[in-house]
């Protein structure tokens, strides 16, 4: 079927590419707005001419088309908006591919190549395939030759690909660690489903948080195995006790890491509402917000993957990761097998109140203009922080990610190896003159409870 191009852009400061949402972009509140507007980097833009891009000779509409004076030389990134992509096409910088041959032959697995299907799938093309590129070769095969690589990004991968000459070999998942969580995810499985009782799940929730967390999030990233069933696997049993782990799989790889504090990214579509309610009302209702992430992202999911076919945005497809088997066996395990509905809210309070605030800690205290990057490397950089980098103790309560900028660009690349990368890319930053935040906890979790209660992002350089 045939496309319709979106309309050109206007150029200016003024410009926006998109109709305003009552949430104000990326989730921010008026104030937030009016603050990042304020600062030397807050004016918007987008690039001249037709915004539209092209598969041969059939134009695509993007959703956001971002350029900046950073780098004239370098290609904008360009979005494909999810309503304009075609359900058996993959959209990559712009242009649209059949890669149906090509999924059988995936190093990757088919989950990871299948994901991408239907939607706009650049960051992950991008950002899953480090070592080499082979995969812009493979793209080219199937259609347009992707554009250049990003050069600051490039600059990155080659200082990885030096400290881990090996490869994937030497950043999965150590066995020791596997172990180590393996046993403490079975101790929790038996204080929830076979002790029963209050004290019980609210242990069960700290190591759900801590360490089913790990477990699923390093799954869902294909950071355990080069076997695509242990992945699943592991994504399927560090989930269990929060929900169905597909809803993790599109919440987190398929929104939040390809849209990081944007209006596609489900993780923030609720901090406008927050934004709406006085401070003293934040703050009493905290222990109903932490209990609610953790339904939000569990059980509610269950509607959104089957009723609404849609995460945040997102189109699911249900026939991926065994999904409809995985929810039908999640909802009779919980419901013949679970605790009472007690131990069910002081599990979800435990596990939210630990989870909540160190998933959040590192983005939604960051609010850049994205309109103003061409690099998308630069961009997650711009949108995540480190904190507490050195402390092994926040390293196991946030679930081994105090090193989030390093995780967005290299979200395939093991937990365990991120110190390391964090070294190479803090040097990059300084040769490039990019700003690389690395802060203390108590600065991180400071900005995260005043942008909480004033909606007001603070400060961080």
């Amino acid at each position: 079927s045939s496309v319709v191009p979106c309309s050109p852009c206007s150029v200016g400061p003024a410009s926006n590419p998109r109709p305003p949402a009552p949430s104000l972009s990326r989730g921010m509140s008026s104030k937030a707005a009016k603050m990042r507007k304020a600062s030397p980097d807050g004016a918007t833009s987008c690039s001249s001419g037709d915004d539209s891009t092209r598969v041969g000779d059939t134009p695509l509409p993007t959703e956001l088309s971002r350029s900046s004076s950073e780098d004239p030389t370098q290609a904008p990134i360009t979005i494909v908006a999810q309503d304009k992509c075609e359900r058996h096409l993959w959209y990559v910088h712009g242009n649209a591919y059949d890669l149906s041959e090509f999924v059988p032959k995936h190093p990757g697995g088919q989950l990871a190549i299948l994901s991408g299907r239907g939607r706009d799938c650049t960051a992950l093309f991008e950002s899953y395939h480090p070592w080499n590129d082979k995969h812009r070769k493979v793209l080219g095969a199937y259609g347009e030759k992707p554009p250049p690589p990003d050069p600051f990004y490039e600059e990155l991968k080659a200082t990885v690909r030096k400290a881990f000459p090996t490869g994937r070999k030497e950043t999965m998942m150590r066995w020791h660690t596997m172990c180590g969580l393996g046993s403490m995810w079975c101790l929790s499985i038996y204080l929830f489903f076979v002790v029963q009782n209050i004290p019980a799940c609210l242990v069960a929730g700290a190591i759900m948080a801590t360490v089913g967390t790990r477990l699923a999030h390093e799954g869902g990233h294909f950071q355990v195995s080069n076997k695509e069933w242990v992945n699943r696997l592991s994504l399927f049993c560090g989930y269990f006790l929060t929900g169905p782990s597909m809803a993790w799989h599109y919440r987190h790889v398929i929104s939040h890491h390809a849209h990081t504090n944007q209006e596609e990214d489900v993780d923030v579509q609720y901090i406008w509402i927050a934004d709406m309610l006085p401070g003293w009302l934040k703050i009493l209702s905290l222990p109903g917000v932490m209990a609610g992430a953790v339904i939000e992202i569990g059980p509610k999911q269950i509607i959104d993957l089957l009723v609404l076919g849609s995460v945040g945005g997102h189109r699911v497809d249900r026939r991926l990761g065994g999904l409809i088997p995985e929810v039908i066996v999640w909802c009779a395990v919980h419901w013949f097998f679970g605790p009472s509905w007690l131990c069910y809210v002081a599990f979800w309070f435990v596990a939210g109140s630990i989870f909540m605030p160190c998933s959040q800690v590192a983005h939604a205290i960051l609010y850049p203009d994205n309109n103003k990057y061409t690099s998308w490397a630069k961009l997650q950089i711009a949108e995540s922080c480190d904190f507490a980098s050195e402390s092994d103790f926040w390293y196991h309560v946030a679930f081994g990610l105090t090193t989030q900028i390093e995780h967005h660009l290299f979200p395939g690349i093991g937990h365990h190896c991120y110190d390391t990368i964090r070294k190479l890319t803090k040097v990059v930053c300084a040769k490039h003159g990019v700003t690389h935040l690395d802060i203390s906890a108590s600065k991180a979790f400071g900005a995260l409870w005043m942008r909480y209660v004033t909606g007001v992002p603070v400060p961080l350089a």
